[in-house]
């Protein structure tokens, strides 16, 4: 008898708990009303949780005095109380997105006014100042190159007649005429003709060079003894140093061309200050 009691008495309790068990449904949308799906909706005394859907909707089990708690990244979380009016229609919910700070700008510079001082903080540095000052001193120097000439060139030359024709037995004067003055010609035309140096010569060019130059200047703008040997190489191959003075040793127009290679090398290289 007891336990038919038990068994009605328990029977009776979870029926009234089940017919308690209410819902509500509703929406979640942002600022601009469109819809937020994947948004946590959690209830905490029954630690329940639902997702909304593409189009922002949920339904959820709760009874008055409840706490929902509405949760999405990059928006502000928001709080909401059941109460009777939250069974009657589906609730609207707005979510705020959240602030962020605009990252800080430090100015470097603090402009005073003063014309004077303010330039001084865009003044160059010493070594910069000292090879625009050595750059200046070569454009105003003498030109060490050949520079073209204002001459109409010779196939543009208006032809005398009897141009172009020699004689084949004909030997002028200086033996330069005729045939065999043009056999003469190739052949010490050949011989006269330069040939780039070997490795053993440009090896002995850079010796040399590092005899004779102010590698104090070099020194100056970072280049050490080593790194001399590298940018000599630079120098050699983008001005054909070698190629040019191994024969005639022209110790001054190599310095020239050496601080001339010196400003390409310096924008391209990074060296010791």
């Amino acid at each position: 008898m007891k336990t038919k009691l038990l068994t009605l008495i328990l029977l009776l309790g979870v029926s009234f708990l089940f017919g308690q068990k209410k819902y509500v449904i509703g929406n979640v949308k942002n600022e601009a009303q469109d819809n937020i799906p994947q948004t946590y909706i959690y209830n905490p005394r029954t630690e329940e949780i639902v997702v909304t859907d593409k189009s922002g909707d949920f339904i959820i089990s709760v009874i008055p005095s409840d706490e929902l708690r509405i949760v999405k990244a990059g928006f502000e979380r928001l709080t909401l109380r059941i109460t009777e009016d939250s069974y009657s229609k589906p609730m609207q919910l707005t979510l705020s997105k959240l602030p962020f700070d605009i990252e800080e700008v430090t100015i470097a510079f603090n402009p005073t006014g003063n014309l004077k001082k303010d330039l001084a903080y865009f003044k160059t540095s010493a070594k910069k100042e000292k090879l625009n000052t050595e750059m200046n001193k070569y454009m105003r120097g003498p030109l060490t190159e050949m520079v073209p000439q204002n001459n109409i060139p010779s196939m543009f030359v208006i032809k005398k007649p009897g141009d172009g024709q020699i004689s084949l037995l004909t030997i002028g004067s200086d033996g330069s005429g005729g045939i065999f003055g043009l056999i003469g010609s190739a052949i010490i035309g050949k011989k006269n003709k330069p040939t780039p140096p070997n490795h053993a010569e440009v090896e002995d060019f850079y010796r040399r060079v590092k005899e004779v130059v102010n590698l104090g200047y070099f020194k100056s703008y970072g280049i050490s003894e080593y790194d001399f040997d590298i940018f000599l190489a630079y120098a050699d191959q983008t001005h054909s140093l070698s190629k040019k003075y191994f024969r005639n040793f022209n110790k001054s127009a190599i310095e020239t061309e050496l601080k001339v290679a010196l400003i390409e090398y310096l924008k391209t290289h990074k060296v010791n200050s």
